[in-house]
């Protein structure tokens, strides 16, 4: 019996022991195999349902050309929401971003994120020309035929407040325009109306407007101010109304000296024109195939840099004497 209680736990020791040895061999020797999750992809869709000739006709099966891919693959779509984006006239050619169940052999889409058709340089170019034709025509009605008289104000002198506003206001109604344009020429006609702006091209609307509307205030009191005012003898003579509207006005007052408020304000209003302008440009290579879409965003330092150009002319506007702001 002692001989057997002394060898008995011994024995046992070495067998747990090479029992773990062996588990942790084998798992060394053969892990176990990654379990898939879902991953996104984009590409280029080659054909809708399940028969080539019948394209659009059945939407639970999709196959699609993944970016860099060396060939197209063929998914099933199962979620009702899919299936819908897919019936809004998705079709070969057209882009699509979305998430597929495994990257290494994908079966089924976990979920469509974006659909869009991709618009050729002329067509984008059409539709921005087109647009501008329509604006410059109300703008000629408008004015008997005299659109630059918007940026003129009564001094027959280039307005700061009235260039910037036409400026952005200009910029933003032609990409609306043209969105309107491409998404009926490229989508159908059903698909004319549903474009939204974001938060931050209101707010910088607004701002344009707010700054257009307060100078003329401002103006229109100092001319108020300096008519009922007598005359001091030494003063400089007040500036009249020009010969002729130039640009140089936009960056000088009204005695031709160099105003630093008026030069950073259109300064600030022409470099935030000509970035939510690039960033359209960008935004119309493609027409999203959705009921409702959004503008193109503008950055909160933007909007900021925006707000304080804009208020900074204001407040020198109305603290210089007439014709000085």
């Amino acid at each position: 019996m002692r001989l057997f209680g002394d060898v008995r736990p011994s024995f046992l020791a070495w067998a747990l022991a090479a029992g773990l040895s062996s588990l942790a061999a084998a798992a060394v020797a053969d892990p176990p195999p990654p379990s898939a999750s879902p991953t996104p992809v984009d590409g280029v869709i080659q054909a809708l349902g399940v028969s080539p000739s019948r394209l659009g006709a059945n939407a639970d099966q999709l196959t699609v050309l993944p970016t860099g891919a060396p060939g197209p693959v063929t998914l099933t779509v199962d979620r009702p929401a899919d299936k819908q984006a897919l019936d809004l006239g998705a079709r070969p050619g057209d882009r699509v971003w979305l998430t597929v169940d495994d990257p290494l052999s994908p079966q089924h889409v976990v979920q469509i994120t974006r659909l869009a058709r991709p618009v050729p340089v002329l067509q984008r170019t059409i539709a921005l020309v087109a647009a501008f034709a329509v604006i410059a025509a109300f703008a000629s009605l408008a004015t008997a035929g005299r659109p630059w008289r918007f940026l003129v104000g009564n001094d027959n002198r280039m307005s700061n407040s009235q260039t910037q506003m036409a400026l952005w206001f200009g910029v933003v109604a032609m990409v609306y325009g043209a969105t309107l344009i491409l998404r009926a020429w490229f989508l159908g006609w059903e698909f004319m109306g549903g474009i939204a702006m974001t938060t931050n091209v209101l707010a910088m609307t607004g701002l344009s407007g707010l700054s257009f509307g307060a100078a003329k205030v401002v103006a229109v009191q100092k001319d108020a101010n300096a008519a009922a005012a007598p005359a001091v003898d030494g003063a400089p003579a007040p500036p009249g109304v020009a010969p002729r509207p130039r640009i140089a006005d936009l960056v000088l007052n009204d005695y031709g000296a160099a105003d630093l408020g008026d030069f950073q304000m259109i300064l600030i209003s022409s470099v935030a024109t000509l970035i939510f302008a690039a960033a359209s440009w960008e935004f119309l290579t493609m027409i999203d195939i959705v009921r409702a879409t959004t503008l193109p965003d503008v950055d909160t330092a933007l909007l900021g840099s925006f707000g304080v150009g804009q208020g900074a002319y204001l407040i020198k506007k109305a603290a210089l004497p007439n014709g000085v702001g």
